[in-house]
């Protein structure tokens, strides 16, 4: 049985793994020239920068992506963040744990959890946020806004509900040593055991599909022939490449804007995540070197600031940002190394939160997973839910 996918981004070569330990033989094809797409590193004056996800898994080593590499033998190294998290509160930090939040607002949260098992009846989680106090209404914004790049009246109190439910099962985060690459490297490394091939500068510009089922791929107008094709670029893509619609929703793309900021001394000093609730755009931050010093060169140190995107005009975003920085490291020797703005073609996630229609598709023998196709938690961990979920079926 041989197996294609469509892009070697962190969902690519994760249902690339498991499939090969299935015993497919595997082809991996990637326009870019490099492996990864938004889950890698480049490395920039001595800096690892990502080229989109943040160097950090949402649930570290315990949740559903550090279990899927444990499963499939893929040794890579994660350290748990110690502590989870801290807010940054009207200049105030503190560490974050449920005391933080009144006990009244937590009351509401179980009682609204509860209605809604017992009677289903939905709503948007902005509603919610409206009936609680100030802290928990900000901490709500940048909880939303550093793990999944939206706002509270973007995502469903259902689906909220299950996100939580996974941070409260698996906790906080962890950081990859080496980074979002070390991820990357080392599904290959495994993949070449199984004889797998990734290969780069290779563009797929059409899924063949015959009496509702696929049946290979074209690369450079040559057709190739495969038992089962697995796209990593969407359902919209996946559309594309068939040169049909078969949605019947229209999915929207989550938006955001990432700063790499090197340092003479560390701000945070600990590997958890800063939500940052008085300010007009950050979300929240972490310092990765705090890890791993390896990520920036001797003696300096790497922290990654993350805003959601509220408007479309970038310059806007950016100004803000760049504002809410200012205030934050107000007296911090600090350097701005990269602004990355992530939208269109090259997003934070093909579909936001919430969104996601599953890895199904009208066609036999086609599926797609990775940030368009999330199971219902935060960004790589949901990814690796669904890579769980295409082991089950095929």
């Amino acid at each position: 049985m041989r197996a294609a996918i469509i892009g070697a981004g962190l969902g690519g070569l994760l249902a690339a793994n498991v499939l090969a330990k299935k015993g497919y033989k595997i082809d991996v094809f990637e326009k870019l020239p490099f492996a990864g797409g938004r889950f890698t590193n480049l490395n920039y004056k001595g800096f690892e920068l990502t080229t989109g996800a943040l160097h950090m898994i949402p649930h570290g080593k315990r949740g559903p992506l550090g279990q899927l590499l444990k499963k499939l033998d893929v040794k890579v190294e994660i350290l748990d963040s110690k502590p989870e998290g801290e807010v940054l509160y009207k200049d105030d930090r503190k560490e974050l744990t449920k005391k933080v939040a009144p006990l009244r607002t937590l009351m509401k949260f179980y009682a609204k959890s509860l209605a809604y098992r017992l009677f289903k009846k939905d709503f948007y989680l902005e509603k919610f946020q409206k009936s609680i106090d100030e802290f928990s209404s900000k901490f709500l914004d940048a909880f939303l806004g550093w793990s999944l790049s939206i706002t509270p009246n973007e995502i469903l109190f259902s689906k909220f509900l299950k996100i939580y439910q996974q941070t409260m099962k698996f906790r906080g985060p962890g950081i990859p040593v080496g980074g979002c690459k070390a991820v990357i490297d080392a599904l290959i490394e495994n993949l070449k055991s199984y004889d797998g091939n990734v290969y780069l500068r290779k563009k797929v510009e059409k899924i063949a599909v015959k009496n509702s089922k696929a049946k290979g791929v074209f690369v450079k107008n040559q057709k190739k022939s495969y038992d089962l094709i697995i796209s990593n670029l969407g359902h919209v893509e996946a559309q594309k490449l068939i040169g049909r619609d078969y949605l019947n929703a229209d999915l929207k793309e989550s938006r955001g804007i990432k700063y790499s900021i090197a340092l003479r001394q560390p701000y945070l000093n600990h590997t958890g995540v800063l939500f940052t609730l008085n300010t007009s755009r950050i979300s929240g931050m972490n310092e990765v070197t705090n890890a791993d010093p390896n990520l920036a060169p001797n003696g300096r140190h790497l922290l990654m600031a993350h805003q959601p995107m509220l408007t479309t005009n970038v310059k806007y975003e950016i100004y803000l940002g760049l504002k809410d920085l200012k205030r934050i490291l107000k007296s911090y020797d600090y350097e701005i190394l990269a602004i990355q703005s992530y939208f269109d073609g090259w997003p934070v996630n093909r579909v936001k939160a919430g969104m996601d229609v599953g890895i199904e598709t009208p066609y036999k023998n086609l599926f797609v997973v990775g940030d368009g196709a999330k199971g219902d938690d935060i960004e790589v961990d949901g990814i690796a839910l669904n890579i769980f979920r295409l082991g089950d079926e095929v």
